[in-house]
């Protein structure tokens, strides 16, 4: 059995009111009590409670919480706030790793899209039409319940729709079905100059293409339309852990890379949604548990999963006695219920429903990096397994890793054309994600600086082996964004990435110049803003 890896790998509807305007507010609030917005603001009763993010490490004070109900009412705060020099930030779920739904930074207007949730499918074109507010789980059931249609997007059922599909929308089925963001096929959109305004492929074409990678950067998104996709009736989740020592885990991560750079017999299938979560054990070893989802039959799951399992079996380190270990077909909902909730899987059960209440929260303390990567180099994959083998964060930071293929010969993500959206990953075969967390705040600044080290140590390493494969040349290179650096997934944004060309060259990468001049088209003044916005 594996004890630690059970651990390492791991509101009620707020009445707001319009109270008399405390200073050094009664500018941004006389203008939207004017207009008649709902709002919350410091000394009214609720604002305290609705102003707590996500990651609790990043706390930012609004000079407003608006809350409407109403287009006209987001219009007008928007109004308000370009008038006075406020600037302004979306939230649809608040799930912002960096807490850029507050702003980022003290001082902004945020337009809170809560009650924007509704979810309606028309059942000639199977386009739904989606509000941003609406969260994910809540999005999957009612999809299914209208004529059992989905969308291949997160798992996390809290997370709102709109800033998860505007900024790429990895998810459940991404290798299967592409992005989320490539099922949305116009949007409503709310410009700087507060005017209302339809994007699509056809109707401001530029602006659509910037939306869809970058949105929150452009405007407010009122309502979404996706091309929605059957929902695939058979599905198998998937378990398989190995305890490893370093050289094991290097075997594996061969194998591993192999399987997914499209090198076996047969071929990773298209059907085969696929990652790795990772944590140090201790005593020398290494959990990396096998996990995932295929959509497809028992008998065509076992035949894609062969290769894989055939080649780590020879390596040894899979720990059979835990419980839930293997397949176990599924229908959607609740292969989307269990995956997200790891109810079939050790004791690792959060209990948790794909249903959302409308003031749904969560909350932790956390520090979270990315990279978008092709295959490792051999150096590289060292430089990571040393790090993870020989190093520990300082207590009581705690760490683990979810390497995600979304990419490959056989994924549905490369079939767009790099040029089809801002969204610039698409030939990344994987995404990772560094995650170190504390139970509760503060978040030590060593933690941050330990973290950096980890993931800049691979970096440095892939980077040095892509010069050294170009010759020796320094300066710009090939790969993943045509410069020095790799990519970064701004849904898992990272403030010490800092502002302006060093965030945006990362998350954009080749893309941010045209970004930057539609920044400057439709918002030169900056309304909609916070520190890692395009432009800043």
């Amino acid at each position: 059995m594996l004890p630690s890896l059970l651990t390492l790998v791991a509101l009620s509807l707020y009445p707001f009111t319009i109270l008399s305007s405390p200073n050094p507010y009664p500018k941004i609030i006389h203008c939207l009590t004017s207009h008649q917005v709902p709002q919350a603001y410091p000394g009214t009763s609720s604002f305290k409670s609705l102003i707590i993010p996500l990651n609790l490490r990043l706390n930012y004070t609004p000079i407003a919480l608006a809350l409407p109900t109403t287009i006209p009412q987001i219009q007008d705060a928007v109004r308000c706030a370009s008038k006075l020099g406020v600037k302004v930030n979306p939230r649809s779920g608040g799930h912002s790793y960096a807490s850029h739904s507050l702003g980022g930074e003290d001082g902004h207007l945020v337009v809170d899209l809560k009650y924007f949730r509704d979810v309606v499918v028309d059942r000639k074109t199977n386009v739904a039409t989606i509000g941003p507010g609406a969260r994910l789980g809540n999005v999957a059931l009612a999809l299914f319940e209208q004529g059992e249609r989905a969308l291949p997007h997160g798992l996390c059922p809290g997370v709102g729709i709109g800033g998860h599909v505007l900024h790429g929308g990895q998810g459940y089925s991404t290798h299967t079905h592409g992005l989320l963001l490539d099922r949305l096929i116009s949007a409503t959109l709310i410009l700087p100059n507060s005017s209302l305004t339809t994007v699509s492929r056809t109707q401001h074409s530029s602006l659509f293409w910037a939306l869809r990678g970058a949105g929150m950067s452009f405007g407010i998104v009122t309502s979404l339309q996706f091309l929605t996709l059957p929902a695939p009736p058979q599905n198998i989740l998937f378990y398989y852990p190995y305890l490893w020592t370093e050289a094991q885990a290097r075997l594996g991560w061969d194998v591993w890379q192999s399987y997914c750079g499209g090198f076996t017999t047969p071929i990773i299938p298209r059907e085969m949604n696929i990652r790795w979560v990772v944590a140090s054990y201790g005593g020398g070893f290494a959990v990396f548990l096998l996990e995932g989802h295929y959509h497809g039959s028992q008998a065509d799951f076992d035949l894609a999963i062969e290769p894989l399992l055939s080649a780590l079996g020879k390596i040894g380190g899979l720990q059979e006695s835990v419980r839930g270990v293997g397949a176990h077909p599924l229908g959607w909902i609740d292969a989307l219920l269990y995956a997200n909730n790891n109810g079939l899987f050790g004791d690792l059960g959060s209990g948790e429903t794909l249903e959302t209440e409308l003031n749904y929260t969560a909350h932790s303390t956390f520090f979270t990096k990315s990279l978008m990567t092709s295959n490792l180099s051999p150096p590289s994959i060292d430089t990571f397994l040393n790090r993870l083998y020989t190093t520990n964060p300082p207590s009581p930071v705690t760490t683990y890793l979810i390497i995600f293929a979304q990419g490959g010969p056989t994924s549905a993500v490369p079939l767009n054309a790099q040029t089809s959206s801002s969204y610039a990953h698409r030939h990344s075969l994987y995404e990772w994600q560094f995650i170190a967390s504390v139970s509760s705040p503060p978040f030590p600044a060593t933690g941050v600086e330990w973290l950096n080290a980890f993931v800049g140590d691979i970096e440095r390493a892939e980077v040095d082996a892509k010069r050294a494969a170009a010759g020796g040349a320094r300066g710009k290179l090939g790969g993943e964004n045509g410069g020095g650096l790799l990519g970064a997934y701004y849904n898992y944004a990272d403030p010490s990435l800092g502002r302006g060309e060093e965030a945006g060259g990362r998350y954009w990468l080749t893309n941010y110049p045209l970004l930057k001049a539609l920044k400057r088209k439709y918002d030169p003044d900056f309304v909609f803003m916070n520190p890692q916005t395009v432009g800043t």
